[in-house]
């Protein structure tokens, strides 16, 4: 091979290592990559959705709204504001009186209510609604919840009363 054989190939090979180089080093910035993971990591931990639920009662639970002792499960009721404290109530109707009021200026995340036959807590938007004048709740507001809307169906016929969705009771 001839010296200037040798010499274009050597600068060709050079040549070319640099441009490679160079490319792909101002192509990808460092550090990007580690970068984007983290960004993309944290963005999907911040996406969780978290869910509420009810608050168990207790013995001493106190109605935020009349300040009488819970003392019938099946009758109460209770909302989560957005700073997570819990307002707990002996009747659907307190529950009802106290979002009318207004008194908690924090915004309501969660609301839940006590079936009347099981006496488990259900979502307030998800409940069926009896009022009558016929039931004998704790501050008598005459509303009692249900999961299923048979239930509530049959309860309204044995009371005479009208059934409910959330947004009646708490805004008549």
């Amino acid at each position: 091979m001839s010296r200037s054989s040798t010499h274009y190939i050597s600068l060709n090979l050079s040549f070319r290592n640099v441009s490679l180089s160079r490319t792909y080093k101002h192509s990808v910035p460092p550090g990007l990559f580690k970068l984007t993971a983290t960004f993309s990591l944290l963005l999907l931990v911040g996406c969780k959705t978290s869910t509420v639920t009810p608050v168990a009662l207790a013995p001493e639970d106190m109605c935020a709204y009349c300040k009488m002792a819970i003392s019938e499960k099946r009758y109460a009721a209770e909302f989560i504001d957005s700073e997570g404290q819990a307002f707990k109530f002996d009747d659907i109707g307190c529950m009802a009186n106290f979002i009318k009021s207004k008194k908690n200026p924090a915004k309501t995340i969660a609301s839940f209510v006590m079936d009347f036959d099981e006496r488990q807590w259900i979502k307030a938007e998800d409940a069926y609604y009896v009022r009558s004048s016929e039931l004998r709740t704790p501050m008598n507001g005459g509303i009692i919840g249900f999961k299923t809307e048979s239930k509530a169906q049959e309860a309204a016929g044995k009371f005479r009363g009208q059934m409910l969705r959330f947004k009646d009771v708490a805004n008549p």
